[in-house]
């Protein structure tokens, strides 16, 4: 079925595992113009309209944002996502958050929908009108009555433009079960006086796609219904016009925010700040108690269902003092609701849904309602005796007990004793019996006697309707399907909750209805019901209204409907709030369809957690205890730990006598994890900062502090990550007086349950749970290793306390910087900075690990690298690629041929698209060279560079003899062995004895593989020396320069120093793996001319090249610059290499020198001018790789 009328191809199946109309939480604001309680038929009805009407929507809903594809289709998930509650009983059974919320009372038993589209998620989708005679009952308002005209052409429009329902089509797969309802229908008829069965037989309109689309009105796509039966267990294919594909994402596409698991408890009228006061908790996580938070709104609309609804009035009235109608609760309905069977007929009709993975092509049962045998209109009699039966088909998770129920427990009647008695045992006996039953549910018209009242023990509303199963029309639906029953040739089993098994062992004639109507219901006063015809509710028995409260969902029903609810509910709540627009002055557009943003409704990975602090704070010269509960909470956990700052949002209370006699509800709250501290070097923060609002009106803004900073040899955290300093403020920011300060902090028996509360959201599958949550928690560890571990070091030297030193403006004329930030493909940042000097190059500049771009714009010395190039009239861009201490990817493990084939193509690619040129000049430094000629090698450069000044590397390689024993000894490989991924340049800056020890030991190795009058008594320095050995020779810097080297060193990772100790073991450049890739044969062979390996990659190579060197360089061997310049120049005969050696200079102090614009700089521009133009112009070059620019 689905296949045939697909229009785009049964393949068209919408991953919706990415979509998500509600926020976090954490989002929510302290008011709103409109609050919507439910997300029902009436509350995404007024959600939308509202938000049409340019309001500021809130919506609450209880339940779980469902998405297709996370409905239960098996009967053990199924009983997973129960909720139930006893009469009598205290505790509820199941989460309040579950899918299917059953409510058991005495004589009634409800079955409704919780979640984000309430019964819509869980109902059969039919949408048939009501009996245009039941709003002629006296128990409607007058004014409704008389607007009857109006409601069913004009809101009925508005819904059916939403909605769209349409009947199973004619040319679809043929249905088993509309078969045997037609033959019931002219059973059924044959008893009745001039009608037949066509004229009781329908299609019934369905709330459902049988079409493909792309993006239906409101943007969602959705795919044509495959009949798979399990709309009312839920729809896992996106085919069901659910409320979260039309009227909900409308409403998020007009600024409505919507925010699930959130409970309403009641409501108060806040008279002197005119809004209403509603009062909920969030059912986010179960290991602390859960406390009330508030949101105000000027405008409050009910729309939690017939008992959510009234169950909120009523509680408002013991919690608030609200003052409302006596008649709250009264005229609930069942709408006749009730269940029979006919079982194991001659006709074969498919009885319940099918796992979708288990469907098959033309076997599909067909959608849970797709026909009515509609017995409102018979001529003569009244519409209280009118009736519909359905044929209802249960979902794949319900067939097994529906099929134990109906085969085994319950002894039908056989309504054609005699006939193939033989044939039914063997369907009975062989399990076939269950195949050929066909399910009748049945609407009508009860007297609607029912009464909602709190039940005690649970606290939620019940009914009471102790005589509702003895109400004639429970009998008239019976006879009806009996009859039916008889003409399929089936044993008739009558709804077991009203005369079958259970209603024996309980001995009551009990109703399980799914449509539970009425509680609020209208009237002409509050004499007569609990709401106007507007939906508006009375005070008390008067027909004066209370400002700005509305219901709008099934409570309003004065009665019965005997007919699929929904459409109808749809249509007055469209009245409701199009009376309400009137009445405000809204306009509201209803023809123009705003399709969603996708990106908004983009569900990426989060993570949340719940934490408890308690403390004393400093009041009015007092002492007072304060408490927070709140749960830290970001939606994309990516992007939390990509953050510098790594912020989240922050929901829930803070309780503070001082401050109000009730708990404090949390709103703007802002937390960062481990950020730098903008005012303390060696620091990181934890900061927390909210707004909080008081039930009395007042807001009180709350700036707290985690200060997370070593202070002692043994200290490992515990204190620091458990402290939190904080400061109460007036009003709504930080500019208010403070007016309280104070600390809290965690209790052991807390921080077990705030453990317990760690989740990560939005996965999809465990695996990815799990990597998020591993993740999480490395960053979570690396952070107190880096500041608490023995190896980890601060980033200076200086007092934390030390203010930021001044620093000097570089003198670039009109080529001021332009940075450009990129992104490799995989996920590395870059970022390139342009200073325009004038038209030689371009030319890039590439630094080494363990530093940034930085080097080359050194602001303590007289004129550093940039501003010579800039003088010199070159156009520079200067790189900060992975391994620059600027970017977070540099504590990350990366090798070499991962930013050889990712980063320069990427920036080489960039600037020459910027510039228009066909090739750039390139100058490179330590790492950074090596790195850059593994990506020449890698042959991703070709034709793109016009030459190479390499500085202190090159393709061969010979480090010095310190860092030749490290690698000899595999140091890096020790290291990262016993879990040290990488070490920093940086020292702790802390005056104690591990410190004192730590110091001695880095001074003595750069004492005892130094010179002495090397020597220096700066413990970076020293630190420096001992990852990469002396790298410069001290005269060459000046003291303010050596004071500041923290500003430029930072963290090497230790994997790329494996990937280095690889090469010089090897003596040139090689893969991570250690294979000889990049020049095969190189040292093997007297003649490597001969390897033809060996000369196709030298050709790579094929380039304009300088080589320069320190003299004292002991990092890497001056040989280095040497053997590369050797090997190339036997390679490529033809081509112009050159060396330079620089006396007196070692390795970095070539940049970092206070002379080297004099001694340094000058010797390099004889080979740049030569190649600083390009003799070809050619035209903009594509990206080597697809990348992403910004």
């Amino acid at each position: 079925m689905g296949q045939k009328q697909s229009g785009q191809g049964s393949e068209f199946r919408p991953d919706y595992s990415h979509f998500q109309l509600s926020s976090p939480l954490g989002n929510i604001k302290s008011r709103y113009d409109v609050v919507v309680i439910g997300s029902g038929y009436g509350g995404s009805v007024a959600a939308s309209r509202c938000a049409r009407a340019g309001q500021k929507v809130c919506v609450l809903e209880k339940g779980k944002e469902w998405l297709p594809g996370d409905f239960p289709e098996t009967e053990l998930r199924a009983i997973k996502e129960i909720q139930m509650t006893i009469k009598g009983k205290k505790d509820r059974v199941g989460s309040p958050t579950n899918l299917y919320d059953v409510v058991l009372g005495d004589h009634v038993a409800i079955l409704q929908g919780c979640g984000l589209g309430g019964g819509s998620l869980i109902n059969a989708n039919v949408a048939l009108d009501t009996d245009p005679r039941v709003f002629q009952n006296e128990e409607w308002p007058k004014e409704l009555q008389e607007d009857v005209v109006n409601m069913n052409e004009i809101d009925r429009a508005h819904v059916y433009n939403m909605l769209k329902p349409t009947v199973y089509p004619e040319d679809a797969q043929v249905l088993h079960k509309m078969e045997a309802m037609k033959i019931a229908a002219d059973h059924i008829a044959k008893d009745i006086e001039d009608i037949k069965g066509d004229d009781i037989f329908k299609r019934t309109p369905l709330f459902v796609n049988f079409m493909s689309v792309r993006k239906n009105h409101v943007g969602i796509p959705q795919p044509a219904c495959i009949g798979c039966g399990n709309c009312c267990g839920g729809c896992n294919t996106g085919a069901k016009n659910t409320l979260n594909m039309n009227y909900l994402p409308d409403a998020k596409a007009h600024g409505a925010e919507i925010y699930t698991q959130v409970e309403v408890k009641y409501i108060v009228r806040d008279k002197e700040n005119s809004c209403w006061i509603i009062h909920y908790v969030p059912h986010i996580q179960e290991s602390f108690k859960i406390k009330e938070l508030i949101v105000r709104a000027d405008k409050l609309i009910l729309g939690a269902g017939s008992v959510g609804s009234t169950d909120i009035l009523m509680q408002s009235i013991d919690y608030g003092g609200l003052y409302i109608s006596p008649t709250i609760g009264q005229k609930f309905t069942t709408n006749g609701d009730t269940l029979n069977f006919s079982y194991n007929g001659e006709q074969k009709i498919r009885p319940a849904g099918v796992e979708l993975k288990n469907l098959r092509e033309g076997k599909s049962p067909g959608p849970a309602i797709s026909c009515v045998i509609d017995m409102r209109s018979i001529p003569g009699e009244p519409f209280e005796d009118g009736l519909v039966l359905e044929d209802g088909t249960p979902p794949s998770s319900a067939d097994s007990p529906y099929k134990f129920l109906v085969s085994w427990l319950e002894k039908g009647e056989d309504t054609t004793p005699g006939e193939n008695d033989w044939r039914e045992r063997v369907r009975h006996w062989s399990g076939k019996g269950w195949r050929n039953t066909l399910c009748f549910l049945s609407m009508s018209h009860d007297k609607a006697d029912g009464i909602l009242v709190i039940d005690e023990k649970s606290g939620r509303a019940m009914v009471e309707y102790p005589e509702v199963g003895h109400e004639t029309n429970f009998e008239k639906v019976r006879q009806a399907a009996r009859t039916g029953t008889h003409g399929l040739k089936g044993f008739f089993i009558p709804n077991p909750y009203w005369h079958g098994l259970v209603s024996r062992i309980r001995d009551k004639k009990g109703i399980v209805t799914v449509h539970p109507l009425g509680g609020c219901s209208m009237g002409e006063s509050g004499k007569t019901g609990v709401v106007n015809h507007a939906g508006q509710v009375f005070a008390g028995d008067t027909e004066e209204l209370l400002p700005d409260l509305y219901v709008v969902d099934g409570a309003i029903m004065p009665r019965s409907l005997g007919v699929n609810p929904a459409l109808t509910i749809s249509i007055l709540a469209e009245r409701c709030i199009r009376l309400m627009a009137e009445k405000y002055g809204w306009e509201i557009n209803y023809n123009r369809f705003t399709k969603i943003d996708p990106s908004s409704v983009m569900a990426r990975p989060g993570i949340r957690f719940t934490e408890r602090m308690r403390g004393d704070l400093e009041f009015e010269k007092k002492t007072v205890p304060c408490e927070f509960l709140l749960t830290v909470e970001t939606n994309n956990v990516k992007r939390f730990l990509n953050d510098e700052r790594h912020t989240a949002k922050i929901y829930g209370t803070v309780t503070c006598k001082g401050l109000s006699r009730t708990n404090l509800t949390i709103s703007a709250g802002h937390f960062q994890l481990f950020s730098e501290s903008e005012t303390r070097v060696n620091t990181r923060e934890m900061i927390y900062r909210m707004v909080l609002s008081s039930v009395e009106g007042k807001l009180y803004y709350f700036d707290g502090v985690k200060v997370v900073h070593k202070d002692s040899a043994f200290e490992i955290g515990v204190g620091d990550t458990t402290t939190l300093s904080i400061h109460i403020h007036e009003g709504s920011d930080a500019s208010g007086k403070v007016i309280a300060r104070g600390k809290l902090e965690i209790k052991i028996s807390d921080f077990r349950k705030q453990l317990k509360t760690m989740e990560v959201f939005n996965a999809r599958t465990k695996m990815e749970r799990f990597k998020w949550n591993a993740k999480f928690g490395k960053f979570f560890a690396g952070v107190l290793w880096e500041v608490y571990g023995p190896l980890a070091t601060a980033k200076n030297i200086f007092n934390p306390d030390a203010l930021p030193r001044e620093k000097r403006p570089l003198e670039l004329g009109e080529a001021q910087p332009i940075a450009t930030q990129l992104f490799t493909q995989d996920d590395y940042e870059l970022l390139l900075t342009r200073y325009e000097g004038g038209d030689k190059g371009p030319l890039m500049l590439v630094h080494g690990t363990g530093v940034s771009s930085s080097i080359f714009a050194m602001d303590t010395i007289e004129k550093c690298f940039i501003e010579y190039l800039v003088e010199q009239k070159y156009d520079v861009w200067n790189l900060d690629w992975r391994a620059s201490v600027n970017f977070d990817g540099c504590r990350r493990q990366w090798t070499c041929d991962d930013a050889a084939k990712y980063d320069f193509p990427l920036a080489v690619d960039h600037v020459l698209r910027k510039t228009g040129k066909a090739d750039v000049q390139i100058l490179v430094h330590c790492a950074g060279g090596i790195s850059f000629f593994t990506s020449l090698l890698q042959g991703t450069l070709q034709g793109k560079i016009r030459s190479i000044v390499c500085s202190q590397t090159g393709p061969c390689l010979s480090a010095g003899k310190f860092n030749s024993f490290k690698s000899a000894v595999k140091i890096p490989s020790f290291l990262h062995g016993v879990g040290i991924d990488g070490m920093t340049a940086f020292n702790e800056g802390r005056e104690d004895w591990i410190d004192g020890v730590t110091k001695k030991f880095f001074g003595g190795v750069a004492d005892a593989t130094t010179a002495f009058r090397e020597h220096c008594d700066n413990p970076v320095c020293h630190r420096i020396t001992f990852i990469y050995h002396l790298l410069w020779n001290h005269k060459n810097l000046n003291a303010l320069t050596h004071d500041t080297l923290h500003e430029h060193f930072g963290y090497v990772n230790s994997k790329v120093c494996r990937h280095f100790a690889k090469s010089v073991n090897k003596g040139h450049v090689v893969n991570f793996q250690g294979e000889d890739i990049y020049m095969p044969g190189e040292g093997k062979s007297k003649d490597p001319k001969k390897n033809e390996d060996f000369q196709r990659q030298m050709r790579f190579l094929d380039i304009p090249t300088m080589f320069c060197s320190g003299q004292d360089n002991n990092c890497w061997s001056p040989e280095t610059s040497k053997r590369s310049m050797d090997v190339c120049r036997k390679a490529n005969p033809n081509q112009h290499y050159e060396r330079l050696v620089i006396p007196n200079y070692a390795h970095l102090d070539l940049f970092m020198g206070q002379n080297c614009h004099e001694e340094v700089f000058p010797l390099f521009m004889p080979f740049l001018d030569k190649y600083a133009y390009s003799d070809v112009m050619d035209g903009m070059l594509t990206p080597a790789c697809d990348s992403t620019f910004f």
